[in-house]
């Protein structure tokens, strides 16, 4: 796992100046990710590219330093990320002479014998550019499902990318700015569309795709997809056959990401899916796998009782970081700064602080059970979509919006009468075949936010509709595609890749130098899921049962049969009011607010009073709207107002190489 950072230049470097002020370039953009790669910081000056890593060594500790080249060609890459099948793809490129073991020259072999296609045969998590001086092409790939970040700018001095937004701007490839359709974005879809970022200028190469950029122009395509159409599916499989064919295939999974010359762990989270893992990851570890868990002070948020329950059973070696509100408070400008995008929840602040716990026992490696929700029809939203399809068949019904009595037993007696019950599940009810008809209510829902922009940022971003934009990128053929499997289409488009993989993924591990696996987001996982029956996946109302069946005598009975509890974190209580972290009352003040210019500065002054006075547990939706407009705030002081500097030390810790070829430049 690392960064990578790089830029196009002229071919022959030039005068002096010049060349100082790429190597200058180079030098801030490898700083800026010192966190994604603390063991070796390299950069070199290539004749019509600067490339540029920060590794975090997990394979080949000796050998596998980058950015890596071919001596033959001058082909060179540099990789975040893992193939995790490299040992089987070693010995299908019998062509090549391997100085290393490790993946990344695997990977540069693989290019040399099947060019950009290769990323065809990778089983991983990566996010890749390659420069091949043969035809003076930079090439950039990233995974099936958006697990490793990939971002650029075209620029009238070149092109450039990174890992992370942050080290364009440090080496001022160009301001930052926010980009206010992309906060309409994420206070609608929980994060800005790809290929939109949260900067204007600033662009992420989508999940899936490759691109080109040769000639000073960029063209990217997608290389992949899911197929979820009812002619993909194994209509006579049944839910044992699938169970086995779900164990092989996620067994291989696991197997393939324990890969390391480090020790991997794993985080336990006391749910099925994270629990799953760990009891197949122990099985092949042989009984040594450690495991990683967040505590909440306050109970309603707690699982500690279901972690120890599963640690206890599977034998594992167990640690527990417990997480007070304020220091969720106190961690959400670190969040903000390694996300870079504007939240809706405070969920990712105890990953930060979970994966400083890891870091902090020396571990660099963590499997998780992240993606099966989505891949196994687990999350309420698809229940909801099952059961509003149903009452759309007899709308006028006043039975059927009672099934959601079932589906949330947990909600107020209040909000169980049936006159609200069809008020609020019975938006889009006429149109039951319309592609976004399953996130119509969360995408409401969640944009209700936007009741808190100030009037000029409303003008200004009146004509982006970020349903509408999602639904423009949508394949056609989804459109016809059954509801269960538009809806799951949509969730893995847009909440996956764009939130969980990201904010709450990457960023959170990557903050404190540590790499996430994700054996449920295996393509041939997804894929096999993907041919299985709905039926084998959500029976009735109950959610992932293939997942069940086989988590049946590997995990305790007891995290089996509990009622699903959504991750969940405070809110309130940790930004306002007594517990209220300094940065908060200054950052949500009225005049700063009014400075930034997004929201209405009256009507958060009047939010965060309602908030800190609150006897009672605030909505859902006075909840979203503080966390929308305490990151926003922070995100515009942090990279706008007051852009951090890179440090000094990270500067000089990166070793920048000339290997440019070009007549006169040594």
């Amino acid at each position: 796992m690392c960064g990578i950072a790089g830029f196009t230049v002229p071919t022959g470097l030039g005068p002096q100046v010049r060349r100082d002020r790429y190597e200058a370039r180079a030098r801030a953009m490898t700083a800026s990710l010192f966190h994604r790669g603390p063991d070796a910081q390299r950069a070199v000056l290539l004749d019509g590219v600067v490339l540029g890593q920060t590794r975090l060594s997990i394979v080949d500790l000796a050998g596998g330093h980058q950015p890596m080249k071919d001596a033959a060609t001058g082909v060179t890459v540099v990789f975040n990320g893992e193939v995790f099948n490299w040992l089987e793809l070693k010995t299908g490129l019998p062509g090549y002479r391997f100085r290393t073991t490790s993946d990344t020259e695997v990977l540069l072999a693989a290019f040399l014998a099947r060019g950009i296609d290769c990323v065809k045969d990778f089983v991983g998590q990566f996010a890749f550019a390659v420069w091949d001086p043969r035809d003076a092409t930079l090439w950039l790939a990233r995974d099936r499902v958006g697990i490793r970040p990939l971002f650029y700018a075209v620029t009238k001095e070149g092109f450039a990318f990174a890992s992370e937004a942050k080290a364009l701007f440090a080496a001022q490839w160009l301001p930052p700015k926010l980009d206010e359709d992309g906060v309409v974005d994420a206070v609608h879809l929980w994060a800005p569309l790809a290929p939109r970022s949260q900067f204007l200028g600033v662009a992420t190469l989508p999940a899936a795709h490759v691109a080109r950029v040769r000639g000073g122009v960029f063209t990217a395509r997608r290389y992949w997809d899911v197929d979820l159409s009812d002619d993909n599916v194994d209509r006579g499989l049944t839910l044992p056959e699938a169970t086995e064919k779900l164990r092989a295939v996620l067994t291989d999974a696991v197997r393939l990401r324990l890969r390391a010359d480090v020790p991997v762990a794993a985080y336990l989270s006391g749910g099925l899916d994270s629990s799953l893992i760990c009891a197949l990851a122990q099985r092949e570890l042989g009984g040594a796998l450690q495991t990683f868990s967040v505590g909440f002070a306050q109970a309603r948020y707690d699982e500690r009782a279901f972690q120890q329950e599963v640690a206890r059973a599977l034998g594992t070696t167990h640690h527990v970081v417990e997480v007070q509100d304020q220091d969720i408070g106190a961690l959400l400008p670190e969040v903000v700064w390694h996300g870079e995008q504007v939240l809706v929840r405070t969920a990712p602040g105890p990953f930060l602080a979970l994966s400083r716990l890891v870091r902090g026992h020396q571990t660099k490696v963590v499997l998780t059970g992240e993606g099966a929700d989505e891949v196994f029809l687990g999350y309420d939203l698809y229940k909801e979509t099952k059961v509003r399809q149903f009452w759309a068949r007899q709308p006028a019904s006043a039975h059927r919006p009672r099934l959601f009595t079932r589906l949330y037993p947990y909600l107020p007696l209040s909000q169980q009468a049936p006159e609200v019950l069809k008020e609020f599940f019975g938006l889009g009810l006429e149109a039951p075949g319309a592609l976004d008809f399953s996130h119509q209510i969360r995408w409401s829902n969640t944009g209700r936010v936007a009741r808190f922009f100030s009037k000029d940022f409303a003008a200004r971003t009146a004509g982006h509709h970020p349903a509408e934009a999602v639904k423009a990128q949508v394949p056609a053929q989804v459109l016809g595609w059954r509801a269960l499997a538009r809806a799951q289409y949509l969730e893995l488009a847009t909440l996956l890749s764009g939130y969980l993989l990201s904010a709450q993924g990457d960023r959170m591990l990557m903050g404190s130098s540590v790499e996430g696996r994700f054996p449920f987001l295996d393509h041939r996982v997804i894929e096999a899921a993907a041919r299985m029956p709905d039926a084998v996946k959500l029976r009735g109302l109950d959610e992932k049962a293939v997942v069940k069946r086989l988590g049946r005598g590997l995990v305790p009975d007891a995290v089996l049969d509990r009622h699903k509890f959504p991750y969940r974190a405070p809110v309130a209580e940790a930004l306002v009011g007594a517990k209220a972290p300094g940065w908060s009352r200054e950052l949500l003040s009225r005049a700063e607010v009014e400075r930034t210019g997004v929201f209405d500065g009256a009507k958060v002054e009047k939010l965060v009073s309602k908030l800190a006075k609150a006897a009672t547990q605030p909505s859902e939706a006075d909840n979203m709207a503080l966390v929308a407009v305490a990151s926003t705030q922070l995100l515009a002081h942090q990279f706008v107002h007051a852009p951090r500097e890179v440090s000094r030390r990270h500067l000089d810790a990166v070793r920048v190489e000339d290997e440019a070829v070009a007549a006169g430049q040594r």
